[in-house]
């Protein structure tokens, strides 16, 4: 895969520039309601099921059920997902830990101003940056270097972004949160799949264990 001509890639450098502009122009709180107003029971349903994409243990289920037949795909998924959802999980407890999500200014507004899912999670802290948008992205980008149809690089993207869509519509993130998640698990699986997978250092990994 020659990185500079990624369709993933391109693609997320396009949508994060369109989404850029929207952050300009407009708060963080004011995007989040904009999209909680086009709320339907079919986007309650979608959105709820699949935000799950970037839970951690769809991803190492994932992983592991794939060991069995790819163990090296596996692993250089699973270690990205690891190494960017570690570095996500830091930020948000540690160095950003007063960021507060969207339902804790959302909470001081009259009840009809905004659309509550049922059934989504009622959390207030640890908003920056979105783990579960790292964790997609780094799966779905990890998947997207290892083919080479475009098609379906951008299929990879949809599920990725629309991942990312589910934190906003379910108040869980703000716009902010989810894309430099969506940076965080994109380059550092990258620089995994360039100097790990590719380059072979899984096989001297898994030398030494057959040993």
């Amino acid at each position: 895969m020659s990185w500079r001509k990624d369709f993933f890639l391109y693609g997320l450098v396009s949508v994060l520039l369109i989404l850029l502009i929207f952050q300009i122009q407009y708060s963080q709180l004011s995007i989040s309601l904009w999209v909680n107003q086009y709320h339907n029971y079919f986007l309650d349903f979608i959105c709820l099921y699949g935000t799950y994409f970037g839970d951690g243990i769809f991803i190492v289920l994932v992983c592991l059920s794939l060991f069995f037949y790819k163990p090296k795909i596996a692993v250089y998924l699973l270690i990205s997902y690891l190494v960017s959802s570690g570095l996500t999980q830091a930020l948000k407890n540690f160095v950003f830990a007063d960021h507060y999500r969207p339902l804790f200014y959302l909470r001081e507004l009259p009840p009809n101003s905004y659309y509550y899912i049922p059934g989504a999670e009622w959390v207030l802290k640890n908003s920056f940056p979105s783990g579960h948008t790292t964790s997609a992205f780094s799966f779905f980008a990890g998947l997207s270097f290892l083919v080479q149809n475009k098609s379906l690089k951008l299929f990879f993207l949809g599920l990725a972004v629309f991942t990312a869509f589910t934190r906003i519509y379910l108040l869980q993130h703000f716009l902010i949160d989810t894309c430099i998640g969506s940076i965080i698990g994109t380059t550092i699986t990258l620089l995994i799949y360039l100097y790990v997978y590719q380059n072979g250092r899984l096989n001297i990994l898994f030398k030494r264990f057959n040993k």
